[in-house]
């Protein structure tokens, strides 16, 4: 979520049940990320491992990660949901992720969150031995999501990019100005997913969603990523929502199209 305040690598380090799912905090000290995770009432020996990633969430404690992750698992039988807190985050339980969650300036998409958040992943996929990966990003999220599809091309099988400001010098240009903030021009060593799309396993299936009204990640910077991955043969499909702006997470139409993806990877 970016700019609107309305709104598990080498030790598993504890595991702790709770009503809503279990959490789990995966990685070595320093590199401990928090992830809570739900699953359908029946599972095959090999689910589908599902991935959730919040936006930068500038202004709150991020929590709808977990709603999403909550109601993917309900809908879309034998699936293991997991939702991961991202490096350097605090989440409304006052538990946080390791590492460093920057100015959320676009300043947070860097290898080092890459790198712990593709070692979480690799631990739960070596847990569970899924059939397949999805990883499912809202905003700073899809931009995460988009990048570690390009930077680990095995680590996942499809991806769905929900408001993704998928070309990240556009999106600070755009935020400066919208925002201004002397931040937006700081230097970084942020990857912007534009840049990684020549390296995409081929087989990938990409899926994206955003508000046609959405005024942080333009519809822009879907049509263009998506025009980029397009050119390589890769499949991926946009869907455009009429009038709806940032905030579509939770919209029906993101676990609509999570559970086609699914399917469409069985």
């Amino acid at each position: 979520m970016l700019f609107k305040v309305a709104t598990l690598l080498l030790a598993l380090i504890a595991t702790t049940p709770t009503p809503q799912g279990r959490t789990e905090w995966i990685g070595t000290t320093g590199h401990r990320t928090k992830t809570r995770i739900f699953t359908s009432p029946q599972l095959t020996t090999h689910p589908t491992l599902v991935i959730v990633l919040h936006g930068d969430a500038p202004f709150v404690k991020p929590s709808y990660q977990y709603t999403l992750a909550s109601r993917a698992a309900a809908a879309i039988p034998d699936t293991v949901v997991a939702a991961l807190l991202r490096p350097g985050y605090t989440d409304p339980d006052n538990d946080t992720s390791d590492g460093i969650r920057g100015h959320t300036t676009g300043d947070n998409y860097t290898p080092e969150v890459l790198d712990q958040l593709a070692a979480a992943i690799k631990t739960l996929t070596t847990e569970i031995q899924p059939s397949h990966v999805v990883l499912v990003g809202h905003s700073g999220g899809a931009t995460l999501s988009a990048d570690l599809i390009a930077r680990y091309p095995h680590l996942a099988q499809g991806a769905l990019l929900v408001s993704c400001p998928c070309d990240v010098p556009a999106f600070r240009h755009h935020m400066f100005w919208t925002h201004p903030n002397p931040f937006w021009f700081y230097p970084l060593t942020s990857i912007s997913p534009l840049d990684g799309v020549k390296d995409i396993d081929p087989k990938t299936k990409i899926r994206m969603i955003v508000g046609s009204n959405d005024p942080i990640a333009l519809p822009t910077y879907t049509t263009s990523y998506a025009d980029a991955v397009r050119a390589r043969h890769i499949d991926v499909e946009t869907v455009f929502l009429p009038a709806k702006e940032h905030e579509i997470f939770l919209e029906p139409a993101v676990l609509d199209e999570l559970q086609k993806l699914i399917i469409s990877l069985r």
